[in-house]
C-alpha cells in the first residue's frame, strides 16, 4: 500500500472505532414533567432521558451500582433576590447489574419498589419515568402569586467506590447530570 494511502486511511480508521464504540460521554436530560393536584397534595410525572458510557455499563458488569438522585424543587421566584424554595424533595434510585443472575436491578428507594429487568435498555426505560411522586401539601403553597417548578437528575457521586469518586468528577463518561428543568404552576393547578 502506498504511504500517502495509509496516511488517508489510518485517521478513517481511528475515527470510525471511536465512533463504533458508544457515546463520547453520559447524558442526562429531564425531557418533560407534568404536576397536577390530587386531594390536595401536588403530585409529580417526570419524563427523562438517560444516556449510560459504555465506561460507565463496564463498571455496573463489574458490580458497581450506579445511584442517581432526582431533585424536585417548587419556589416562589422574586425579582431581586434568589427564589424562596417552598418544597424539595429527592427520590433516590439505584441501577445495579446482578452478574449471577444475568439481570439488571432498578430500585426506587422513595417508592420502596424493585424492579428487575433481562436488558439494560429496559431497566434504563424504567429509570426514566418518575411517576406520582408526591411533593407535598397544595395548602401551604395555595396562597403564593406565582410558583416555579424545577427538577434535575444527577449521579450520587459519593456512593461510588472511593477510586472512583475522583474519576467521575471530571471524566465525562460520568457526568450524568442534567441541567435544572424550569415549569410554571399556577392556582389553576389545584381546580
Amino acid at each position: 500500500m502506498q504511504p500517502g494511502l495509509m496516511r488517508i486511511i489510518w485517521p478513517l480508521c481511528l475515527m470510525a472505532l471511536l465512533l463504533a464504540t458508544g457515546p463520547i460521554h453520559a447524558e442526562a436530560r429531564v425531557i418533560d414533567v407534568h404536576a397536577e393536584v390530587r386531594e390536595g397534595v401536588v403530585f409529580v410525572d417526570a419524563d427523562l432521558a438517560l444516556s449510560l458510557h459504555s465506561e460507565v455499563i463496564e463498571a455496573m458488569r463489574n458490580s458497581i451500582a450506579l445511584n442517581l438522585v432526582v431533585e424536585a424543587r417548587i419556589a416562589a421566584p422574586r425579582e431581586w433576590l434568589w427564589d424562596r424554595n417552598l418544597v424539595t424533595e429527592r427520590r433516590h434510585l439505584r441501577l445495579e447489574y446482578h452478574a449471577l443472575s444475568r439481570t439488571w436491578v432498578v430500585t426506587d428507594f422513595t417508592a420502596r419498589e424493585t424492579h428487575t429487568f433481562t436488558d439494560l435498555a429496559g431497566a434504563v426505560e424504567s429509570l426514566s419515568r418518575v411517576r406520582a411522586w408526591r411533593l407535598g401539601p397544595w395548602e401551604s403553597l395555595a396562597d403564593e402569586r406565582r410558583l416555579l417548578g424545577k427538577l434535575r437528575v444527577r449521579l450520587d457521586v459519593n456512593k461510588l467506590p472511593l477510586p472512583l469518586r475522583v474519576p467521575a468528577l471530571f471524566d465525562d463518561a460520568w457526568d450524568i447530570n442534567s441541567e435544572w428543568f424550569l415549569w410554571g404552576l399556577s392556582g389553576e393547578l389545584a381546580r
